[in-house]
């Protein structure tokens, strides 16, 4: 039976209830109030309950004037229980509290409304129980931000994620992936995602999957989803097994990355190789490729069939030391060996057994570097040889013929120039003769560059057949070059030949040889500068060489021509297309016997402004 008045009549009250309760109530760490009748008359507040409030006066105090802060939630919950005599709960209950300093502090707070009787069984009251969850309530605030976050974040990513429970079922895909195969969320969870799985990758990719499951082991795989466009899409899955604190297995987490992209790059990669080695199979030349540690990994069919491999072969398999001729098979070795350590190109000609006849063939092999990405990594070498052996006959045939008639021009003209000297001291100190003496020295002239042409041709062959022979000595190289200035500048009347440098040092080489160079550079250089008339020849000195440099201010040379011109034949052409006369063998010959002094030559020119031609020959040690 309710009270009908608030009598101050405190018989059958908590304050005569047993004292060691009272006591425990008092000391319980968390909120303790009593409430007597429906208005919540403060009986009775623990020290927690009273810190909360900075120990305000709220005692035989309505509740509404006591904690106006808790709220009219709170009240009506205080007068249901006191009315229905049925105890009630809030959760989470938000308490707004000035402190001292006036700063607002929210609190939250789980509270217990239980009903109390008097003891004649009639309702006295409601007890208050507050437990402070500030900080659980905080803790699951961040959390649900925490996963607000990661959620956007998942979302934003262009990879699709996902996680697998232990049993391999889904149980969480991105925005990702739900974009990509346009079907709701719950469409993939479970082993839904399997349904958007192109039917011919199906089974492969249930089959990795499952296997990775069975054996807690990382999964890969890369198979093609139906789009909600309709197109196919590529992706890379790849998952990582996850486990509990506990170490049981929980599962999966993982990836999908869309390589549509990359696998039309590689579909692309493997149609270019595919061609490749269908032109490279057509083709009449033997065409090899290498990695970059120097193992075979390409040889087309021309030379599988000229050397009888069925298979690559590692290391230098496209040399096979076994097929070389005995005599070529060290140079060839060592050529190739350096090249690819300098990861430089190199040719080598060299003399290759056909297995299916067991003849020597001449091969003609050029190899270059290659690299890859756009950091130029080297990858390798590419090559191409040829039978050249036709070529090299001919060759020899040309050479012989060279030498042969060179040989033979050589007596005749010898003949002429000794006749023509003669003649020369006969009439040179008669004065009426003027006409006959200038068309002797023309003759002679003639006679002279057609001697130097000859000797070239003899040089030739015999640098061709392997029979240049040197014939070393020591001698003062200044004497030398004084001597070859003052030769060359005889028939030279319309340049100056101006010598400056040091060059008072010995040197070992072949005399003759070495002179025939300084000609053919003070020759050619006067040959191509028709509009000037110097020519500067200068000696400087290295740690471990000298250097002799002929310059001349002529026509110039190209910078594309600038490597062509020490070959062969090459002849460099002026102005409007003018040709100069010459075979284009003088520099060839020069820069062969340089070679074998194991010295150096080389040019610095610019078009129409004219050239410097070195060549380094070493120092005596």
């Amino acid at each position: 039976m309710l009270p009908s008045t608030h009598e101050n009549d405190f018989s059958g009250s908590f304050y005569q209830t047993d004292g060691q309760l009272k006591s425990l109530f008092m000391q319980t760490p968390g909120l303790i109030a009593m409430l007597r009748w429906r208005d919540g008359i403060c009986e009775l507040v623990n020290p927690v309950f009273r810190q909360l409030w900075h120990n305000r006066d709220v005692l035989n105090k309505p509740m509404r004037q006591a904690w106006p802060e808790l709220g009219e939630e709170f009240y009506q919950k205080v007068e249901q229980v006191y009315d229905s005599c049925k105890a009630a709960n809030s959760y989470d209950y938000n308490v707004t509290i000035a402190g001292d300093d006036g700063l607002i502090s929210d609190y939250y707070f789980d509270f217990v409304y239980s009903p109390y009787c008097n003891h004649q069984a009639e309702m006295d009251g409601v007890m208050i129980m507050g437990f402070d969850v500030t900080a659980r309530n905080i803790a699951r605030q961040e959390l649900a931000e925490q996963q607000l976050l990661f959620k956007d974040i998942t979302d934003a990513a262009a990879t699709a994620l996902w996680t697998v429970d232990q049993r391999g079922n889904i149980t969480f895909v991105n925005r990702t992936w739900i974009d990509w195969t346009g079907q709701p969320y719950e469409a993939h969870l479970g082993r839904g995602w399997i349904d958007f799985v192109v039917n011919d990758d199906r089974e492969r990719v249930i089959s990795d999957y499952l296997r990775s499951i069975d054996n807690k082991s990382p999964l890969h795989s890369d198979f093609r989803i139906q789009r909600k466009d309709g197109k196919m899409q590529w992706v890379a899955v790849s998952g990582k097994p996850r486990y509990h604190s506990s170490g049981e297995f929980a599962g999966y987490v993982g990836s999908c990355m869309d390589i549509t992209e990359r696998k039309k790059t590689e579909q692309m990669l493997q149609d270019s190789e595919e061609r490749f080695r269908s032109i490279a199979d057509s083709a009449p030349v033997l065409i090899w490729m290498t990695g970059a540690d120097k193992r075979t990994t390409f040889l087309n069919q021309s030379w599988m069939q000229f050397a009888n491999v069925v298979e690559l072969l590692s290391d230098t398999g496209y040399l096979q030391s076994n097929l070389l001729h005995p005599q070529d098979a060290e140079a060839v070795l060592d050529i190739y060996n350096r090249a690819f350590d300098k990861q430089e190109a190199f040719y080598v000609e060299y003399r290759m057994k056909r297995t299916y006849d067991g003849v020597y063939r001449w091969i003609g092999m050029k190899g270059v570097p290659r690299f890859e990405g756009e950091d130029d990594v080297f990858a390798g070498y590419i090559g191409s040889g040829m039978d050249i052996t036709e070529m090299k006959e001919h060759e020899q045939i040309k050479n012989d013929f060279i030498g042969m008639a060179s040989h033979e021009l050589k007596t005749p003209i010898t003949s002429i120039k000794a006749y023509i000297q003669l003649l020369l001291t006969i009439y040179s100190k008669r004065e009426h003769d003027e006409f006959l003496i200038k068309s002797l020295t023309t003759v002679n002239k003639q006679i002279n560059k057609l001697t130097r042409l000859i000797t070239d041709l003899l040089d030739v062959s015999k640098m061709e057949s392997g029979r240049l022979s040197l014939n070393s000595e020591e001698f003062l190289l200044h004497d030398l070059i004084k001597e070859t200035v003052d030769e060359v500048q005889h028939t030279a009347s319309h340049h100056d030949i101006v010598y400056t440098g040091k060059s008072n040092v010995s040197i070992y080489a072949d005399r003759d040889r070495i002179a025939q160079v300084i000609t053919n550079f003070l020759t050619n250089a006067i040959k191509y500068s028709p509009e000037s008339d110097r020519v500067d020849i200068n000696v400087s000195l290295g740690d471990t060489e000298v250097v002799i440099a002929v310059q001349d201010f002529g026509i110039g040379i190209k910078q594309e021509e600038q490597a062509k011109i020490f070959n062969r034949f090459y002849r460099v052409e002026g102005r409007n297309e003018q040709t100069f006369s010459g075979f284009g063998i003088g520099l060839y010959v020069a820069a062969e016997i340089i070679k074998r002094h194991n010295g150096r030559v080389w040019v610095v020119s610019e078009k129409d402004k004219g050239a410097a031609f070195h060549f380094s020959l070493p120092l005596l040690n």
